[in-house]
């Protein structure tokens, strides 16, 4: 049994939620992946199963603490019907309850998914929201057919082609096996992360994966693409919850891809999505904004789907002394680090916001 937070008048209470999660990013068993990589522990603020806002608590050298939604695409849901006064209590208590417990900031990752939830924050007080990088949506609702068709052609030239050269894909529920150290998804994952020039964060530990399969179970997903001599090429893991597909990591050899591997591997989930029931697969963005990949995905007849993120300062004194702790350690002013855009700016220089 997972224990959550719920938030209500007079403040916190522990308690045990039982709710269909609106996405896979808000589970406790997704976040207790999540939170491994920030060594933190994985939490959820709710109100009656209604408004939700999962976070991972990380703790500071100097005893506070600071939050950051789980890697991916949660921030806050509110649920449809949900009064704006409801909303404005409920986050008002939460604040109070974040600020004895300890949190100086919040960081918040909003679903590209959930748009009208994004609205409802902008009422909210303390919460600075800023648009990143779009992410690529493709509807699949009206079959395989519809969606072959929606693709451009190069795209659909390139699936061709890794079919002509003997390429060959699956797509099943993953093992631990899939995901242990050493496998095909591991090591095309890495060399990938590597030719990107991926910053350090985006390599997960053992632990992370051996969560995720414990945590998100029969949803985690693994497609993999093999060449004519049997060597995998290009691997991805996929997260299903309900009538949605997630696209959540992915790696490749770049002869497989010269030869159309991404192309097919990205095809396979879109058909296989198509014919099991599901309204859309979320790609994801590029690695900067508009660039390669971001292009890439949207040759699959994607539309942009806007992903924002919010900064909340729960704590503004203790925030402007470790601000200007990190700046000394710097050798830079504050007035640099407040400036660059990076929240909060006493994690500049690391890996992670």
């Amino acid at each position: 049994m997972t224990v959550g937070l719920a938030v209500r008048d007079g403040g916190p209470e522990t308690t045990a939620l039982d709710l269909p999660y609106p996405d896979v990013y808000f589970t406790p068993g997704y976040g207790a992946a999540a939170a491994v990589p920030e060594r933190g522990e994985w939490r959820l603020a709710h109100r009656d199963g209604d408004i939700l806002v999962p976070y991972v608590v990380r703790r500071l050298d100097d005893g506070a603490s600071d939050a950051v939604s789980p890697y991916g695409y949660s921030g806050l849901h509110v649920r449809a019907g949900r009064h704006g006064t409801d909303l404005a209590r409920f986050w008002a208590d939460a604040v109070d309850a974040w600020r004895d417990q300890g949190l100086v900031t919040l960081f918040l990752r909003f679903s590209p998914l959930d748009l009208t939830s994004v609205q409802r924050t902008h009422e909210l007080p303390g919460v600075r929201l800023t648009r990143l990088a779009d992410t690529i949506t493709v509807p699949v609702d009206r079959g395989p057919a519809a969606v072959w068709a929606a693709m451009e052609g190069r795209s659909r030239t390139a699936v061709r082609k890794a079919r002509n050269t003997g390429q060959t894909v699956t797509l099943r529920p993953a093992t631990a096996a899939d995901v242990a150290p050493g496998s095909p998804f591991r090591q095309r994952y890495a060399e990938t992360m590597a030719r990107v020039g991926g910053a350090p964060g985006y390599l997960f530990p053992d632990e992370y994966y051996r969560r995720l399969v414990d945590g998100v179970g029969p949803d985690l997903h693994l497609v993999q693409v093999n060449d004519a001599a049997g060597t995998v090429v290009a691997s991805a893991l996929l997260f299903r919850h309900r009538q949605r597909v997630h696209y959540h990591l992915a790696g490749s050899d770049p002869r497989g891809a010269r030869d159309g591997a991404n192309n097919l591997l990205l095809w396979t989930v879109l058909e296989w999505a198509a014919e099991t029931g599901c309204l859309l697969v979320h790609l994801g963005g590029g690695v900067r904004p508009d660039d390669n990949l971001f292009q890439f995905k949207r040759s699959f007849g994607g539309t942009r789907t806007p992903f924002w993120v919010g900064a909340v300062v729960v704590d503004p004194d203790r925030y402007a002394a470790l601000t200007a702790e990190r700046a000394r350690e710097l050798h830079r002013a504050v007035e640099d680090l407040e400036s660059s855009g990076f929240f909060p700016a006493y994690r500049i220089g690391g890996d992670r916001p």
